[in-house]
């Protein structure tokens, strides 16, 4: 055979098995077309751009439907972008799939709870003990007799040890932070400690029979009372409380009396005839007092006239008391907790703990609206929470990923209660984050929600022609506005116009900025949503780890086609799933719009007026002031980038005291990181 006769015979042969080997040999285009549209989608969500992640994500279930992860990525696109009803019906399609993980019908159970009654049930259900910090168990701090326990925002707690003569700190997972024992003086049986917004305690000493004002470092700056029946004496101090006004209120047990002092310690005033006073607290304008001989509760104005009596058939051992954030009135009794709806003046158990204590002094709601209860008798402090949060968990999301410096990875992870409230106090310990179920080495915490002081704000200005009658009210808002959020954050501006427009960036000059904060054509036809949707654009696309606020420049008056485009329900969902608040400055006399009211209420702002007494500096105050729920964690990354082409999928599983909630995300490296060492 000739050499052409036999690469012809060859070729023949290759030909014939040529079929047989092009299925194992196939590359499928659409699978590639899908992955690729799926790695823009996840790259475009973790910049902030839902809608353009959406549109990648549709894209990729176009070339290949059963393609489970960008349908799952859609709904979470969904979901951001405020399109709550569209991103349930997503989750539901993957559960439907029969390949849904547990995750994602956790996602729709709470999307569910959240937009059903869930919020009007937090106080319907039982509380149970989830926790118990026991002084005598093997490893605890030895603290001894406590008989008070206050809660501080950022999840720690102060615990008052009448037995051990001391004032100690816990955080959120009951690890010691401090002990305060009264510098060289010492405390002598101290009985309930009160925190002031500049960070001075005031201690009152039941064996000493006087108050002391302690500095951070629990040193005794100044204390005032002394043993006797006169004004100002004491005989057996016990529970205090700061009411609005800034004065203080002691319970004095010897001599069945209330007396309120200055900060300063200068004697104010008496509330006399109390058969055995223990817990007081004050309450917007009233001074609620536990008669505890009497086995009521007596309310007084803060002028000390008494105006009614609570309880009497209900209490049995009254003692320490304390409000939840809806107005609900707690009273220790016994060895279970009681709650009084004052408008209806009914009683109910909030939480029996009968089984774990003898005698519970005092309780307290926590910044994550657990209960903490303080047992005298076993010295023991027992945790209190829900039935519904603690088998429903936590609710934990995966709002940006960072990974740009690959392997460095930083995580924006929001953690919330069943009910959407941040949960506070958090530490690396909390956190177990894996890639494709592989561990990494325990991630560091860059920024907690209760750390970040500074704000990243959206000016909103209406421009319509009402507005322009208030322009110079509407300047002088505005800057002061920028004089006060620029101290420690950034504030742009965009106008409310027929079509919305970002007028002044961040960083911009406070001249600049105001001269084009009202750049925009007043008009008639002027809309709301536009405008509130690209403020909220502009700060979700912005990395800074601040909090987000909008504050809306307003007549007070939204007008009929304001929620054309986009619904109330909408912008709201948008702002709230993105940890944007919004508040209203209401310029001249008109009343506020009701939309305005609830879109503050439902994402954790206010409504102000700009000529009330507070002004602009209020608003910023309560901007900086305000809990979020997101901690950035940051870890090095073990996987194998293969120059970001590969989907790292990864998984964060945060647990608090018993409870926990666990979220599946993932992101790309960056082309440039190379195939590396890990998995």
């Amino acid at each position: 055979m000739t050499g052409f006769a036999q690469s012809r015979s060859l070729l023949a042969c290759f030909l014939c098995l040529l079929p047989a080997c092009l299925p194992a040999q196939a590359f499928d285009f659409n699978a590639s077309r899908s992955a690729e549209q799926l790695r823009g989608g996840v790259q475009a969500f973790h910049r902030g751009y839902y809608n353009e992640a959406s549109l990648a994500f549709e894209k990729a279930l176009s070339y290949q439907p059963e393609n489970v992860l960008a349908l799952t990525w859609l709904g979470r696109a969904q979901w951001k972008a405020g399109y709550e009803q569209e991103a349930q019906r997503t989750w539901q399609q993957v559960v439907d799939s029969g390949k849904g993980s547990s995750v994602v019908r956790d996602w729709i159970n709470v999307l569910a709870f959240r937009r059903g009654l869930g919020r009007e049930l937090s106080g319907a259900t039982p509380w149970v003990v989830s926790s118990v910090l026991d002084a005598e168990q093997k490893g605890s701090y030895p603290f001894k007799r406590p008989t008070s326990v206050r809660p501080r925002p950022d999840g720690s707690f102060w615990l008052v040890a009448f037995g051990s003569n001391e004032v100690v700190k816990f955080d959120a997972n009951f690890v010691l932070l401090a002990s305060l024992k009264g510098g060289l003086q010492g405390f002598d049986h101290p009985y309930d400690v009160a925190e002031t917004a500049d960070g001075f305690l005031f201690v009152s000493e039941y064996g000493a029979n006087r108050i002391a004002k302690v500095n951070a470092r629990g040193e005794k700056v100044a204390t005032f009372g002394s043993a006797g029946r006169g004004d100002g004496a004491l005989l057996g101090p016990q529970y205090l409380a700061l009411d609005a006004r800034g004065t203080l209120w002691v319970t004095d047990w010897g001599n069945g009396r209330v007396e309120r002092f200055s900060t300063g310690g200068k004697f104010m005033q008496t509330i006399a005839g109390i058969d055995g006073p223990t817990g007081i607290t004050a309450h917007e304008d009233k001074l609620y007092v536990s008669e505890k001989n009497g086995k009521r509760i007596l309310v007084f104005d803060l002028n000390g006239n008494r105006i009614a009596a609570l309880g009497e058939g209900s209490l049995q051992d009254p003692e320490g008391l304390s409000f939840t954030a809806d107005g609900t009135l707690l009273v220790a009794d016994g060895n279970r907790i009681l709650a009084c709806d004052l408008e209806r003046e009914t009683w109910t158990v909030r939480g029996d703990a009968s089984a774990w204590t003898t005698r519970l002094v005092q309780q307290a709601v926590t910044a994550n609206g657990s209960i903490l209860g303080a047992d005298f008798d076993q010295s023991r402090v027992v945790l209190l929470t829900d039935v519904t949060s603690l088998y429903a968990g936590l609710v934990v999301r995966v709002d940006r990923v960072n990974a740009v410096k690959f392997p460095e990875v930083y995580v924006d992870v929001s953690v919330e209660n069943r009910y959407g409230s941040p949960v506070v106090g958090l530490g690396p310990a909390n956190f177990i984050v894996t890639e494709a179920r592989e561990p990494v080495a325990k991630p560091t915490i860059a920024l907690r929600n209760s750390s970040a002081r500074g704000a990243d704000v959206s000016l909103l200005v209406e421009r319509s022609p009402a507005l322009d009658g208030l322009k110079a009210e509407a300047a002088t808002a505005a800057a002061e506005l920028y004089r006060l959020v620029t101290q420690d954050g950034r504030i742009k501006a965009i106008s409310a116009a027929d079509r919305p427009v970002r007028e002044a960036d961040f960083g911009e000059t406070r001249l600049r900025f105001l001269r084009e904060a009202f750049q925009a054509a007043a008009s008639p036809r002027w809309r709301f949503d536009f405008g509130a949707r690209l403020a909220g654009d502009e700060l979700i696309t912005a990395v800074s780890g601040a909090k987000r606020a909008i504050v809306f420049l307003t007549t007070g008056v939204l007008g009929p086609g304001a929620f054309q485009a986009y619904s109330l329900l909408e912008i709201a969902a948008y702002m709230r799933n993105n940890g944007i608040a919004f508040s209203a400055v209401i310029l001249g006399m008109a009343a506020a719009d009701e939309d305005l009211a609830w879109l503050a209420s439902d994402t954790g702002g206010k409504v102000y007026r700009s000529s009330s007494p507070g002004g602009m500096p209020e608003v910023v105050r309560d901007i900086k002031a305000r809990v979020i729920s997101t901690y950035t964690l940051h870890y090095v990354s073990p996987s194998r980038p293969e120059f970001g082409e590969k989907y790292i999928p990864e998984e964060i599983e945060v647990t608090i005291q018993q409870v926990s909630g666990r979220e599946e995300s993932g992101y790309y490296a960056p082309p440039s990181a190379g195939s590396g060492a890990g998995k």
